[in-house]
């Protein structure tokens, strides 16, 4: 049925009078609802801009779907206590999560927009979207067709409630903005507005920051900011909808899956008063000039209102469909957000699928190849445009049994050239490893205070005959040092002069045979007094997880006195992070990309805080994977003794 209503609106928007023809199909397919759809025409017969709008509305009805039936009521009697209740976001979470196990999809009932849709809902949400339009203060600089995208429609996602969210949203905030009336800057201006709006969210909407939560849609009143999700698509829906019952335009844009790292991401895109849209995270800060600058995207998607031509043929013609595509409802921003290029890929004879009419280009998530965008294949060759640069990519099938690679995958290099990443098997190398994943922000700001930090000896508790045997002129996370010329010394520290916080994870220290030297743990005071995983013995626990913080921003310090002088042959060290380095007595296995997926390499237990694998394919793809423990891993490149991640 589903595949009949594409091939349908595949011909009615080949037609030449496309708008006629799509109103007709429309309002066909609204079987005995068609009256309230016509009584809209007849009410705007007199406003051409009105029914024009109104036109836009019912024309790309088709497909858009709400929750019906008692079932869905029963659910959302059932969830309103839980979402209105103080109990913690987590909490809720679990309470959901048990009623959706009650009322699982197979159950809840599904209905076109176009055939439960009221009249007096829709011209009540065109009269309030033109009012916002033509006579409020921030969106009068927009033109029609950007109106009809960023504030005209009558949901902002599918299977929101077709309930009164306009009226219900506006005053929310309020009193973040109030007051800019008073100012001239300020009080047109949708930059200020909206980033004061989002702002003050971040305080109004907490959400549970763990796995995905499983519900039906709770966007209806009154649950707007009672989600327990911390979902970025969650926030991200959560701030248009508020922004639009404003009057301030905005849209939801979004990546199906990073291009060099894991998970897909959300935000808002809205018009402001300048010439550059502005950007928010969704209930969370002010308004960014660029998103996520030099974290490579991929493909980005904006979630629309009417239908993609190119989805629908795509969903129309192909047999099979990856998941992350099978929507018409979004349109490819990508060239919005960096400078594309068009790439051209051969499939190989021995994999090409001639029955299929479309390939898929797919980035690495953190398990599998995730398709992000596609394009019809023309000529033994595939053309897939707006591509960014700096990322892997594998050119796939999509079939019955799932993706199927069409060739190697390649480096989209930024000088636009594309890199095969076939094995070479008659070349291999030795490679050693320190990492599973790349460095998070977060623990490269830590690791920045390492540097200029000292290992320091002394026979004086105050270190006031202190020797440094090593300062650390160079970037670094996590190794040893080497301090097998040193005298015997009672007292052991790290030192860290910088003007930032004392942040070490693990501290060890080795004699001339390896073995761990133990003794009472020293340093400056913590920074948090009341919480033991910030405590001087965090540095010493073996879990990577805690770590020390001292209470002085410059000149913190922790160590070791062993009661005697001891020689120590080498130190180990880790900044605070999040545990993707080696981690000692974890059990790893190193993979290649081949023809037809990933090749082991072998395993190995690590014994010290690096892992050293032989006869590695030159020009491969690998990725680190730890079956001890830890879910992140990532696809990277071995160049000059140095791990590249993609």
């Amino acid at each position: 049925m589903k595949h009949c209503f594409f091939i349908l609106l595949l011909f009615i928007i080949a037609c030449k009078s496309e708008t006629e023809q799509q109103l007709e199909f429309a309002l066909q397919a609204a079987e005995e609802n068609r009256t309230e759809l016509e009584k809209v025409l007849k009410h705007y017969a007199n406003d051409s801009l009105k029914l024009k709008a109104a036109k836009f509305l019912i024309c790309n009805m088709p497909g858009h779907v709400s929750y019906v039936g008692q079932e869905i009521e029963c659910y959302y009697q059932e969830a309103k206590p839980i979402l209105l209740s103080d109990s913690l976001p987590a909490t809720k979470v679990r309470m959901l999560e048990e009623l959706y196990r009650k009322y699982p999809p197979g159950i809840i009932k599904k209905e076109q927009d176009v055939k439960i849709i009221t009249a007096d809902y829709l011209i009540h949400n065109i009269d309030r979207a033109f009012d916002d339009w033509q006579h409020g203060v921030y969106a009068q600089q927009i033109s029609f067709e950007e109106f009809c995208e960023y504030l005209l429609p009558y949901k902002c996602i599918d299977y929101q409630a077709l309930d009164n969210w306009r009226d219900t949203l506006r005053p929310i905030a309020e009193g973040a903005y109030e007051d800019f009336v008073y100012n001239r800057v300020y009080r047109h201006s949708a930059y200020w507005a909206a980033g004061a709006i989002n702002d003050s969210l971040d305080r109004l909407h907490r959400g549970h920051l763990g796995d995905a939560m499983r519900s039906h849609s709770l966007f209806r009143v009154p649950f707007w900011t009672k989600i327990p999700s911390g979902e970025c698509d969650i926030y991200s829906l959560v701030t248009v909808s508020i922004l639009r019952s404003k009057g301030i335009p905005a849209v939801n844009d979004f990546i199906l899956q990073w291009a060099t790292k894991t998970n897909n991401h959300s935000w808002v895109t809205l018009l402001t008063d300048t010439q550059r849209p502005g950007y928010l995270e969704g209930c969370e800060g002010k308004v960014l000039g660029f998103m996520r600058p030099g974290e490579c995207k991929g493909k980005v998607y904006r979630r629309t209102y009417a239908p993609d031509k190119g989805l629908i043929r795509l969903n129309t013609e192909a047999v099979h469909v990856p998941p992350t595509l099978r929507t018409i409802f979004m349109k490819d921003v990508t060239a919005e957000y960096v400078r594309p290029v068009n790439v051209t890929v051969k499939p190989l004879p021995e994999l090409r699928q001639n029955h299929e009419k479309y390939a898929y280009l797919a980035v690495y998530g953190n398990y599998n190849w995730v398709p992000v965008c596609y394009a019809r294949t023309e000529d033994e060759q595939v053309c897939f445009k707006d591509m960014e640069r700096g990322a892997v990519y594998l050119p796939t099938y999509y079939t019955e049994k799932g993706l199927q690679p069409a060739n190697y995958p390649f480096l989209l290099t930024q000088q636009e050239k594309i890199k095969y990443l076939k094995p070479d098997k008659q070349h291999t190398r030795s490679m050693t490893l320190h990492r599973k994943f790349p460095l998070t922000t977060k623990a490269f700001n830590t690791g920045r205070c390492i540097k200029g930090s000292l290992i320091q000896a002394a026979n004086h508790a105050d270190f006031s005959d202190a020797v440094t045997l090593h300062r650390f002129d160079k970037f670094t996370v996590a190794g040893y040092v080497d301090t097998n010329d040193s005298i015997g010394y009672r007292y052991w520290r790290y030192f860290c002069p910088n003007p930032c916080y004392c942040y070490l994870a693990e501290l060890a220290f080795f004699d001339n045979q390896g073995n761990k030297m133990t003794g009472s743990i020293i340093g400056t005071g913590q920074r948090q007094k009341e919480d033991v995983r910030y405590s001087r013995e965090a540095a010493f626990d073996d879990d990577p997880f805690t770590y020390y913080i001292s209470n002085l921003q410059s000149g913190g310090w922790i160590g070791m006195d062993f009661g005697k002088p001891v020689r120590i042959n080498k130190v180990g060290y880790l900044a605070r992070g999040d545990d993707n380095n080696i981690r000692v007595g974890d059990e790893y296995e190193l993979y290649y990309w081949d023809l037809n997926g990933w090749v082991s390499l072998g395993k190995q237990r690590a014994t010290i805080m690096s892992l050293t694998f032989n006869n590695v394919p030159d020009n491969a793809l690998l990725i680190l994977r730890d079956h001890t423990r830890g879910k992140e891993e990532r696809i990277f490149l071995y160049e000059d003794n140095e791990q590249i991640w993609y």
